[in-house]
């Protein structure tokens, strides 16, 4: 037959340092996430703005044109074709 003994005084301390390392470790996860939440929040949210693409910028000028008043008519066509050449150029 075999005996086994269990020593109760160090399976009991076994888990309290487990314990102290867990709440540790948990305080230090905390602090990380407090810091990353604050950047976060005071970083400003300014986004480049994409480039346009030719057909786009034409069409920008295009309506642009199309707001002119009537007597900058011909004003106005030269940018119509201007935005022509400017699409066909770019395609």
């Amino acid at each position: 037959m075999t005996t086994t003994t269990l020593n109760t005084a160090q399976a009991a301390s076994a888990p309290a340092s487990n314990v102290g390392s867990a709440v540790k470790e948990l305080a230090t996860a905390a602090q990380k996430l407090v810091a990353a939440l604050w950047a976060a929040a005071t970083q400003s949210s300014v986004v480049a703005p994409r480039k346009l693409t030719a057909f786009e910028e034409a069409e920008q000028l295009r309506a642009y044109a199309a707001s002119l008043p009537k007597y900058e008519r011909d004003f106005a066509h030269d940018l119509f074709a201007a935005a022509d050449r400017h699409e066909w150029a770019n395609q």
